[in-house]
């Protein structure tokens, strides 16, 4: 069995609250049971005790085996409070004198719906207390209990001024939850955004230079750990700038993410692409020796070259490239200026061209 999930945890966590507030209910009935206050017999506690204890049981199971899962309400708010209602009913009927202040147990039971509750649970579950007042009213009466019409309707007059004002407090308990939620959801998808916004470039949707460094780090920690090797190819355009002397700045914006969509899309999902300014860009190969980047690199290479440019029909584009294979325990600002090195010899050999160094 799968451990639990947070939300699973959670839902644990107010059910076994929940069966606490039961088994208190209980300890206070046995109070009165010995205290003489209970018109029941030793066994009719004991048949009490048990149901509460076995249902508090079947509740918990239900959640920590996933059963709840299969409900439209995972927390089983409705069902959970309804049978606890029912209970405190059922032993208020056999208490004497103390009924009214057994019944406040019913309020404790609607503080729980705050966590699940909206207005519609409210009042479905306050026409299920009404309900069962009504049918322990109705089971005294035939029972014989000595009943005084004036102060049971006072009574029941405080119980239901009373659980209104609980269920209010539960709603408004609710709304604040669910306003607090929708606020720590944006919030989360707001940091998010800065720290997207944070690690890539703005033009492209690349990688940016910053993060780039924080790439290297961890691919050379490890590589240092014996896991595998990697590869750092430096690509720059070739004659950028005669591309913006053609097209102007706007269309020079409209190349470079072109051209970052056709690396993006050469490389594998467990490569990195970062741009570091201007028409230069960095690949980070994991798992690649030098001879497996240059062979990659090439047919990048190829394809830039054949590649047609959407909004520039006659345009033609050509890179150079600097690669460098990570060595064991150098750093990787020595791995960087290698690339760096076979760059400009790629650059001063002629440019489109590959340089492995």
């Amino acid at each position: 069995m799968t451990a639990p999930t947070r939300d699973q945890l959670l839902r644990l966590r107010r059910t076994l609250l929940a069966c606490i507030a039961s088994l208190l209910h209980l300890l206070v009935c046995w109070l009165a049971y010995g205290a003489g206050f209970m018109s029941i017999s030793l066994g009719g506690m004991a048949v009490l005790s048990f149901v509460v204890v076995v249902s508090g049981v079947l509740f918990l199971l239900a959640i920590w085996l996933n059963l709840n899962l299969r409900f439209y309400d995972p927390s089983m708010t409705m069902a959970q409070m309804s049978w606890s209602i029912a209970v405190v009913f059922a032993s208020a009927y056999f208490f004497d004198g103390l009924r009214p202040l057994v019944l406040m147990m019913v309020l404790v039971v609607m503080m729980f719906g705050a966590f699940q509750l909206g207005l519609a649970g409210f009042l479905r579950i306050g026409l299920f207390v009404v309900a069962c007042y009504a049918l322990l009213m109705f089971a005294l009466y035939r029972r014989g209990a000595p009943l005084e019409l004036r102060v049971e309707l006072l009574q029941a007059l405080v119980f239901f001024i009373l659980l209104l004002g609980v269920s209010l407090l539960g709603l408004e308990m609710g709304n604040l939850r669910s306003t607090l939620q929708a606020r720590n959801r944006d919030l989360h998808q707001a940091v998010e955004r800065v720290q997207q916004l944070a690690i890539t470039d703005e033009l492209t949707g690349l990688y940016n230079r910053r993060f780039a460094r924080e790439l290297l780090a961890q691919q050379k920690a490890l590589a240092d750990r014996g896991q595998y090797g990697f590869a750092v190819c430096l690509v720059n355009l070739d004659l950028f700038k005669t591309v913006n002397e053609r097209y102007g700045a706007e269309g020079c914006d409209q190349v470079l993410r072109q051209v970052s969509e056709l690396l993006r899309q050469a490389v594998r999902d467990v490569d990195f692409v970062a741009r570091l300014g201007g028409e230069e860009f960095l690949l980070l190969l994991s798992g690649t020796d030098g001879a497996g980047a240059e062979l990659m690199v090439e047919r990048l290479r190829h394809r830039l070259r054949e590649a047609s440019w959407q909004g520039f029909p006659d345009l033609q584009l050509s890179v150079s490239v600097g690669i460098s294979a990570y060595r064991p325990e150098e750093s990787w600002e020595d791995t960087l200026q290698r690339a760096d090195a076979a760059l400009y010899k790629a650059k001063a050999g002629g440019r489109d061209r590959v340089v492995l160094q």
